[in-house]
């Protein structure tokens, strides 16, 4: 269980700044708009938090996963003249393992720091339908990475993680690992497999409903591949079917 947050497949979230723009399906119903608008603020202006929070993770002392930006995004352009102090906070504190989330990948391998990829970095992009993990998980695979994890949450269409196009007419399965077809990139070892699938349906009053079948079919996919899958929740706190039970995680070499 996650002990300072809700969010069951991490331990503690760190949001060094908050605020973010909605930019594809899975933004509809962001929680954090929700939330900031409760409290009177905007959601959609980024800003630096206090020095207590950005600094936190350095009061951290035993090994924990973190979360960052569950209230923004990572790479999002407008905390560019604050990233460099969150890389070198992350660059501190090897113990605690950084669990990276985008939904804008186009924007990561500008904003990378020297020494990437860290061995407490894992990064990850966020997959709701099928057009966003075509669009998202080749950029993904084609970036270094300690571990690459997708997050289908909120879920709102059948996702296939086995064929994607990571372009020069080579298809790649990347739960499995494998290239078809032509292409010069199939033939170099630069492509890497997702290391971790987590599968959620939205929540709040307005949530979307997620198609067990949907979730389903994604549970298999990583049932034959071998790769770990943690199925948050269902779709407006519904109760979780005995068949979509499961929250692995991923394993990680010492």
């Amino acid at each position: 269980m996650a002990e300072n947050t809700g969010i069951l497949w991490t331990d503690n979230t760190w949001n060094p700044w908050q605020g973010c723009h909605k930019v594809s399906p899975g933004c509809l119903n962001c929680y954090m708009y929700r939330d900031k608008n409760r409290y009177g603020q905007d959601p959609a202006t980024v800003i630096r938090s206090k020095p207590a929070t950005f600094n936190l993770p350095l009061k951290w002392k035993e090994p924990a996963k973190v979360f960052i930006c569950s209230w923004s995004d990572f790479f999002i352009e407008e905390a560019d003249p604050w990233r460099d102090e969150a890389w070198e906070i992350i660059r501190k504190t090897p113990h605690l393992t950084y669990q990276i989330l985008t939904k804008r990948p186009e924007n990561i391998a500008a904003r990378l720091p020297k020494g990437w990829p860290f061995k407490n970095g894992w990064l990850g992009v966020t997959a709701e339908n099928q057009e966003m993990a075509d669009r998202r998980i080749p950029i993904l695979l084609l970036t270094p990475a300690a571990l690459r994890f997708v997050s289908v949450e909120p879920m709102v269409g059948e996702v296939d993680l086995t064929r994607i196009d990571v372009g020069d007419a080579c298809t790649y399965d990347s739960l499995a690992g494998v290239f078809q077809g032509p292409g010069i990139r199939c033939q170099g070892d630069d492509h890497k497999k997702i290391d971790w699938v987590i599968c959620g349906g939205e929540s709040g009053p307005e949530a979307r409903t997620m198609e067990e079948d949907w979730a389903e079919y994604l549970k298999v996919q990583c049932a034959v591949s071998g790769t770990p899958f943690f199925m948050k929740q269902m779709s407006a706190g519904a109760p979780i079917p005995e068949k979509l039970q499961g929250q692995e995680f991923p394993k990680v070499s010492a």
